[in-house]
């Protein structure tokens, strides 16, 4: 006869496993000198920043309150006037968040003497209620894959469950059958 908990537990056992492993957030180290993702900004004497806060459409953003945000910690402060220009001073090189309430960028500051030819003096921040980040989103296409495989496992699981069950069922049965084809025998 079957054992009943055996073929049931190995599936679910590895059903989980497998969940579990495509589940878990892949760690990428970037070479940040190389992501594009990230702007380099050159800051003027005494490490003022000037950054431009614009919409969509790239027109600029009245009052909008800017933060300058190091390590994940906000280090200054500063709303943009009414054509969307904030300075802020004090700043040292390194990177950097550029944040508003309704976006922000990365950026790598460095002094004016050490930038980079590329490096730019003002950057644009976009700060519009427009812009979404699917990336942050709940449905994005990581999210359906996973959700995708753990009910994948779930429905794997649940028929061997039933299979065994009817295994079990079917053995039982045979099982009464032999026992009354005993006892009918003289």
């Amino acid at each position: 006869m079957l054992s009943e908990s055996k073929p049931f537990s190995r599936v679910v056992c590895t059903c989980v496993a497998l969940s579990l492993l495509l589940q878990l957030p892949a760690t990428v180290v970037a070479d940040q000198s190389t992501d594009s993702g990230i702007q380099d900004v050159r800051l003027r004497e005494g490490g003022i920043l000037t950054t431009r806060v614009v919409d969509l459409q790239g027109n600029p953003v009245v009052g909008e309150q800017v933060a300058i945000e190091y390590n994940g910690k906000q280090i200054a402060s500063s709303v943009s006037d009414k054509d969307g220009l904030v300075a802020i001073s004090g700043l040292r090189p390194g990177l950097h968040g550029i944040v508003t309430p309704m976006g922000g960028t990365v950026c790598r500051f460095w002094t004016t003497d050490k930038a980079p030819p590329a490096a730019i003096g003002v950057p644009a921040v976009v700060s519009d209620a427009e812009v979404i980040r699917g990336q942050f989103g709940a449905f994005n296409l990581p999210m359906i894959v996973y959700a995708g495989v753990s009910v994948a496992a779930i429905l794997i699981a649940v028929n061997a469950n039933n299979t065994a069950n009817d295994s079990e069922d079917a053995a039982a049965a045979l099982a009464l059958r032999v026992q009354a084809l005993e006892n009918a025998s003289p």
